[in-house]
């Protein structure tokens, strides 16, 4: 830097004599003498002049490099990584009744085990989020392809109808369903619980949680589907429905 200073033009040996005063200064020394200086207010502005020039340079340097590696990429076929988080969603259950969910047609050929398809879920709250998944009508869309953690949870609420229905001793069975690019969904996950309650109690709860790892593809579709929408819509923390990728 010393050189460079010598290589400028005339009023660079003000500068050096600055650099000589600050050389000569003591330790804890005041610096209101350097200030009032002239010669080190002008080496001050060449300092500043050079560090912008340097900076610039480091800046225009790292702005090819990039440019040129992001070019390679594409020419290779690979996309560059996205600034954003990696997908996942974790939606909570919205009320909803047998007439709004009971039609699940729109879902395909279901099961009769798990014939009622769940399409009212919260994905906007403070139990729950959505990110780089696209959520509608019920179904998760994936839009990056990957490994992804697929879970569910389901909190049974069965009203009690007197001795003769807890008897029957209902089956509770909740689905994890995949949509492809074929035309029925594939069953993907499957939970059931037998369970029988106190004869004194006015309903019976029990909650049916699964979760498994699956390859999906950009485009698939995942729902959850119920033996009953006999459920608790009270408890955000209860019922749930999520997904999130893994790099594996």
């Amino acid at each position: 830097f010393l050189f460079q200073l010598k290589a400028q033009a005339p009023g660079s040996t003000e500068e050096l004599r600055c650099l000589q005063v600050i050389n000569q200064q003591q330790e804890g020394s005041s610096l209101e003498d350097l200030i009032s200086n002239q010669s080190c207010l002008k080496l001050a502005n060449t300092i500043k002049a050079y560090v912008a020039t340097v900076t610039e340079n480091v800046i225009r340097r790292s702005a090819v490099k990039e440019a040129r590696r992001s070019h390679f990429n594409t020419s290779e076929g690979q996309v560059p990584p996205k600034t954003a988080g990696k997908p996942s969603a974790h939606l909570t259950l919205r009320p909803q009744s047998l007439a709004q969910d009971g039609n699940s047609r729109r879902f395909g050929n279901l099961s009769q085990s798990c014939r009622h398809a769940i399409a009212r879920w919260e994905d906007s709250t403070i139990h729950s989020h959505l990110q780089n998944i696209t959520y509608r009508d019920g179904r998760l869309r994936v839009n990056q392809a990957g490994k992804y953690y697929v879970y569910s949870q389901i909190y049974f609420r069965y009203p009690s109808d007197g001795a003769g229905a807890r008897a029957s001793v209902p089956q509770l069975v909740q689905c994890i369903n995949w949509k492809t690019s074929y035309s029925q969904p594939i069953l993907l996950l499957k939970g059931v619980g037998t369970k029988c309650w106190a004869p004194e109690a006015d309903y019976g709860l029990h909650a049916l949680y699964q979760g498994g790892l699956f390859e999906l593809k950009t485009g698939d579709e995942l729902f959850v589907s119920v033996s009953s929408l006999a459920i608790d819509y009270n408890d955000a923390a209860a019922s749930y429905f999520g997904a999130f990728r893994l790099d594996l």
